[in-house]
């Protein structure tokens, strides 16, 4: 015959008297019920929340890169504005108009931490190869498929290779970034960029000045890269060329799926 009730005796650890209570058994079903029921709610709730918890962290974290990225972008771009205003300074200076001229022989200019370069025309079109090494992707230009567009070319190079500047002048950005790695961007005046991405290690900082065939990395497999290779990009006027036009030599290692002709 099952109990109708069921009792309970507390006993304290110091002298005290003694409590009994009972409880009938419906009511001790309730309360293990009742227990059960809020031990499995919590265990329930704790499997729910933590995936969420997860994901609003990873969101975090990735809307904290991206404000980062940002960033960057928003200072590299207010330097190029600054840049382009100390090349319009010059022209005015001097008469000219630089993209027109071949060599405009010595001059100076005033960089705004008072500091100065010697400057040659000529020396500021991309015409150093930065590394030595085999054309594993060409520029690839797709106007149809912003996916396929490629705007530089890859030069296979072993991990820790020196990196030079192709041509002289001033660094505007030299971090990480999610793509490229390590990148380092240089301003050459007359409208011309080069980037040079994927570094193991970078070794110029933003305004300093460079001369073309100055060490600026080590190349590397940073960012979004299959292997180890340095990215190369130039722009003019806001637009992407190909490098191979500036650097024929490299045809003659073009080892890329999607080399023309």
């Amino acid at each position: 015959m099952k109990p109708n009730r069921y009792t309970f005796l507390v006993v304290p650890n110091h002298d005290g008297k003694n409590r009994r209570f009972s409880i009938s058994r419906t009511g001790t079903i309730f309360i293990l019920f009742t227990t059960i029921t809020i031990l499995a709610t919590m265990v329930l709730s704790l499997i729910y929340m933590t995936p969420k918890a997860l994901d609003q962290q990873r969101m975090k974290i990735e809307y904290d890169s991206l404000i980062g990225e940002r960033s960057k972008v928003l200072t590299l771009y207010r330097d190029l504005e600054r840049l382009k205003e100390v090349e319009r300074m010059l022209q005015k200076a001097l008469g000219t108009n630089l993209g027109e001229s071949k060599v405009l022989g010595d001059k100076l200019v005033d960089q705004s931490n008072s500091s100065s370069i010697i400057l040659d025309s000529m020396t500021f079109i991309p015409s150093l190869l930065p590394v030595d090494g085999i054309v594993t992707q060409e520029m690839i230009d797709n106007q149809e498929n912003d996916s396929r567009k490629h705007f530089g070319i890859d030069i296979a190079v072993p991990i820790g290779s020196s990196v030079s500047a192709s041509a002289s002048g001033q660094v505007v950005f030299a971090g990480h970034t999610t793509e490229l790695g390590n990148l380092v961007v240089i301003y050459h005046g007359n409208e011309y960029f080069t980037y040079y991405g994927h570094n193991t290690a970078i070794l110029v900082n933003p305004y300093q000045q460079v001369m073309g065939g100055d060490e600026i990395a080590k190349s590397g497999n940073t960012g979004e890269s299959s292997g180890p290779h340095l990215h190369l990009e130039i722009w003019k006027e806001g637009e992407a060329v190909d490098p191979l036009l500036y650097f024929p030599t490299l045809n003659q290692s073009n080892m890329s799926v999607d080399k023309h002709g």
